[in-house]
């Protein structure tokens, strides 16, 4: 079926991350065993209820601190965890205009508030424009309560879109949420590195 709706991931997709620029600042931080808490793949608790919701900012640092056995501020580890964000692309947001005018984009991000917190701000001082705007509506885990690879997760965002599954391609870096998504009926490509949304020439044609 014909293609009418995207919807894409950021990190890994939009925006690049950084996970060994943001350990390297969490050992410094006192904290050589990060890893055990987070990793790209597997989570601590506190890591997943942040970026479901059910924590906030200020609970996660908590945590953090009791679990770590560190002494360092809530701002302090905010700006350690935003180093896994890179900087936006101009061709990338250039390219997200261009298929915009071909079809209905939409974004859906795992994340959580700190990250929000940053790459919205951060957009807007690099491109000029809200994050939001580029898309018909954005989806962010911490505020539906629900991520992916759930398929409730994917449920949730086609109906408050109101999108059909058939008539839309969904576009992650993360095999699981490939298989998520395609288990609701969406259209699906994984992107893996080196490969990027450049290449994919959606609009073209």
């Amino acid at each position: 079926m014909t293609v009418k709706n995207i919807i894409l991931d950021l990190g890994g997709v939009i925006l690049d991350l950084d996970f060994e620029r943001m350990a390297h600042q969490f050992h410094k931080l006192g904290i050589p065993e990060f890893e055990d808490y987070f990793t790209l793949k597997k989570q601590a608790d506190f890591f997943e209820a942040l970026e479901l919701g059910l924590i906030t900012p200020e609970g996660f640092c908590d945590r953090l601190r009791k679990e770590a056995k560190i002494d360092v501020e809530n701002e302090v580890i905010e700006k350690a965890w935003n180093l896994i964000l890179k900087d936006f692309s101009s061709e990338r947001m250039e390219y997200l205009e261009r298929i915009s005018e071909k079809y209905n984009i939409f974004l859906f991000s795992n994340t959580n508030s700190i990250h929000a917190k940053c790459f919205e701000k951060r957009c807007s001082e690099q491109t000029g424009r809200t994050l939001e705007t580029y898309f018909k509506q954005v989806f962010y885990s911490h505020s539906l309560h629900l991520r992916k690879p759930d398929m409730a997760a994917f449920k949730e965002v086609l109906e408050c879109s109101g999108l059909q599954a058939a008539e839309t391609l969904f576009i992650d870096d993360n095999l699981a949420n490939i298989v998520g998504a395609q288990k609701v009926g969406l259209q699906t490509i994984h992107l893996q590195k080196p490969q990027t949304i450049l290449d994919l020439e959606l609009d073209e044609g």
